[in-house]
């Protein structure tokens, strides 16, 4: 008995001052877990409204598998192609950096758009593939989502940083990660680019408060760097130059210049692994504009800058829904818009709020390049700004300068003066509305029947007006209540466009899976193969989609190579190989047909479509690409024995006896070519030259030739030898490099500021 008492003495005590018992041991342990599951239960709770605020603003996407956002020529035919090859080259170990299905072979990174290096390409490729090998839609719906819940976590992230409340804090984040721009842009790639300014400007905020002035800044422009990663530069460019401009913002001026340079510099050192490709690539390929094909050297004319800015008859869209037709939504609603008033109007002296008022007016103005001088000088003085040519996506910037006000009004809500005028503007606002709707029903005024019944959405706009003027009435009105309001009138804009898949419109998608057999069939030919298609019939990138060769894509640019051969007449068909072409008809003489599919498509060969590599031991020369183009596409030479070459030319000689390709071995960054040759001749491999690639001739470097002004070439001499290429390009090397180095530099400057050596 005495053990046992003695026992319970030493596990069960009290606390003399409190009365309160407690436990040693394991009991102990558990009270601590579950005194810390409980904080942080806490401390979760305002993140997992933001959570299931995106949610239920996007429910069509992630609760159910009857609409979607890829319902759109773009997002159909571009950008589901772009992330499938790159979904299933990493899932294979790869990196897509060379990719063989479009245009006879093109640099992928080098469009910039795929976002070959955006981590969030990544996240995608965790996620299985379907039966035939494919990503499923509903995946990629669910990863759409995601991106937007990232951006809004980060929005919170920032404006409690900036001492708002918690539930205000939810409210900006639910602004900023459902609304405008952000919430309404179909383009996945333009979301990963502008989800990253609340980290950059959560970073710079804390470097203007003077904490850690230089570790702070250099951690903006790593988030600044990783947003040129995204895969849409208008995004991006817009971004930096808010975040360059904010880095001078009332400062010393010797504070505000170290702060830029290290931003500007950490910024350049991340972003190098994608912009050096595009830099590279954009001097040897040729982009669609609006006035026609442009070169490198070519400048954008301001008109296309115009035709794709903000309208000021489009400025009605920040209250009234409509404006998701528009490649930037303004729409920003009466909900945030009041917020953002109260914001300005009660804490105008606050240095963040006049940051985040600046951001917004400046990317508004920014957006109206037909309206706005001040574009223009950027246009003229700023890099890259005149190829941009999109001044519209400067309302990614616009939305999150909305949000930071948004935010703070929120935090300001109880002040009573401010809410009172802005309460009779919404009653105004809604009693008007209304009053139109009514005129609409009993009257059927032309104009006013026409603008209404075109967007019945606008009488929820009226509602929710008046229900925030009843909301604005209390001594301290419900966050909870105006967070509601948000979700319900952001759910209002967001999604209205998103496809039903029983639409009669829903027809971009369906080609994706009734073309399977025809791309079935072709993987079973033997060999290397190239393929055309008539884009009337097949729009979306096939090669992409499939993993075959193609000679045409639905692509931003192309190489200028290929375009200067122009496009495929038979000569040049045959040149390039395309041994198949996908048509309800024949398309060229001979063609021979092969297969036919229950829905007319038929694939016709073409007998006489040259090999994917073959050998020449004659040269011709040309002074110069234009002309040796000609010669090669209108001239009388004999491509199959003659190649064209400008400039320096490699001896080879000319034998009596016949060379033998043996065999061709293709991946997307590799060729491999076995050729038994008669005499030193040249192997000419019918893929686009670029630089990046290096040969090898059984193992030992080799020179690699411009052939025919497009091809690539080796010399190679008599005798049995294995031809290997492979894309190794110098542009993603050194900015990879520079990438690591940009950092190393991060992490050495936060270091410092632990030793105390930053301000």
């Amino acid at each position: 008995m005495r053990i046992i008492r003695r026992a319970k003495k030493h596990v069960c005590r009290r606390n003399d001052k409190t009365g309160v018992h407690y436990t040693d041991g394991l009991l102990t342990t558990r009270a601590q877990f579950a005194s810390g599951a409980r904080r942080l239960l806490h401390e979760a709770q305002a993140p997992l409204l933001v959570i299931a605020g995106v949610i239920v603003v996007f429910w069509k996407l992630v609760l159910t598998s009857q609409y979607t956002f890829l319902e759109f020529y773009d997002d159909a035919n571009q950008v589901l192609p772009w992330l499938q090859v790159q979904v299933f080259a990493i899932r294979h170990g790869a990196l897509m950096l060379w990719d063989p299905y479009e245009w006879a072979g093109q640099s992928l990174p080098g469009q910039l758009q795929p976002g070959v290096f955006s981590p969030f390409t990544y996240l995608l490729a965790l996620a299985p593939l379907d039966h035939t090998g494919h990503i499923r839609i509903h995946t990629v719906h669910l990863w759409f989502v995601l991106l937007h819940v990232i951006a809004a976590l980060a929005a919170y992230a920032l404006f409690r940083d900036l001492g708002c409340s918690k539930l205000a804090a939810v409210v900006g984040a639910l602004f900023y990660g459902t609304g405008g721009f952000l919430g309404n842009t179909p383009w996945p790639q333009m979301v990963e680019a502008a989800l990253w300014a609340p980290v950059v400007f959560l970073f710079l905020f804390r470097s203007i408060r003077g904490r850690a002035l230089l570790g702070n800044a250099a951690l903006a422009g790593l988030a600044l760097g990783l947003s040129w990663l995204g895969g849409h530069h208008g995004p991006s460019l817009t971004l930096s130059l808010a975040a360059g401009i904010v880095c001078l913002w009332n400062q010393p001026f010797a504070q505000a210049i170290r702060r830029a340079g290290v931003l500007v510099l950490i910024c350049g050192l991340v972003a190098a692994v994608q912009i050096l490709p595009a830099i590279e690539y954009g001097h040897y390929s040729a982009r669609w504009t609006a006035t026609g094909i442009k070169l490198w050297h070519d400048a954008i004319p301001y008109t296309e800058h115009e035709q794709f800015s903000l309208s000021p008859s489009n400025l009605l869209r920040i209250v009234v829904p409509g404006g998701n037709d528009l490649m930037g939504d303004p729409f920003t609603g009466v909900v945030a818009l009041s917020l953002a008033i109260v914001a300005v109007w009660t804490d105008f002296r606050r240095r963040e709020v006049r940051i985040f008022l600046a951001l917004a007016v400046g990317a508004l103005l920014y957006s109206m390049a037909r309206s706005d001088f001040l574009y223009g000088v950027l246009y003229a003085l700023v890099p890259f700004v005149e190829k941009a040519r999109e001044p519209i996506l400067a309302l990614s910037v616009f939305q999150f300068g909305v949000a930071g006000l948004v935010a703070f009004g929120a935090d300001r809500v109880s002040e009573q003066y401010a809410l009172r005028t802005i309460r009779r503007g919404l009653v105004w606002f809604g009693v008007v509305v209304f009053a139109l709707l009514y005129l609409c029903v009993f009257f059927h005024p032309a104009v006013l029947t026409q603008f209404f019944e075109t967007d019945p959405r606008i009488g929820m706009i009226a509602l929710i007006a008046l229900l925030l003027a009843i909301a604005f009435r209390g001594n301290r009105p419900s966050l909870a209540a105006l967070a509601f309001l948000l979700v319900l009138e952001q759910g209002n804009e967001t999604g209205s466009l998103w496809m039903h898949q029983t639409d009669k419109g829903a027809v971009f998608l369906a080609p994706l899976a009734t073309t399977q057999d025809l791309a079935s069939f072709l993987k079973k030919q033997s060999g290397p193969k190239r393929v055309e298609m008539d884009r009337k019939d097949i729009a979306f990138n096939f090669g992409d989609w499939y993993r075959i060769d193609t000679v045409a894509s639905y692509t931003p640019t192309a190489p200028a190579d290929a375009l200067r051969l122009t496009w495929w007449p038979d000569r040049m068909a045959q040149l390039y190989g395309i041994g198949y072409t996908i048509a309800h008809a024949p398309t060229r003489p001979g063609q021979q047909e092969v297969y036919a599919n229950p829905s007319g498509f038929k694939i016709f060969r073409n007998p006489e479509a040259f090999p994917r590599a073959w050998t020449v031991h004659k040269l011709a020369g040309a002074p110069d690409e234009d002309r040796g183009a000609a010669l090669v596409r209108d001239g009388n030479l004999d491509l199959a024995t003659t190649a064209v070459m400008t400039g320096e030319q490699p001896a080879i000689k000319e034998c009596g006896a016949p060379d033998h390709v043996v065999a061709v071995s293709e991946k997307p960054s590799s060729v491999q070519v076995n050729v038994d040759m008669a005499c030193t001749g040249m192997v000419v491999v019918s893929d686009n030259w670029f630089p990046g690639w290096a040969a090898s001739v059984d193992g030992k470097p080799a020179r690699i030739w411009k052939i025919d002004t497009a091809f690539r070439g080796v010399v190679v001499d008599a005798g049995s030898h294995r031809v290997e290429m492979h894309y190794r390009p110098a542009s993603v090397y050194f900015g990879a490099a520079s990438l690591l180095c940009g950092l190393v530099v991060t992490g050495v400057i936060f270091r410092r500021k632990e030793n105390g050596l930053v301000e």
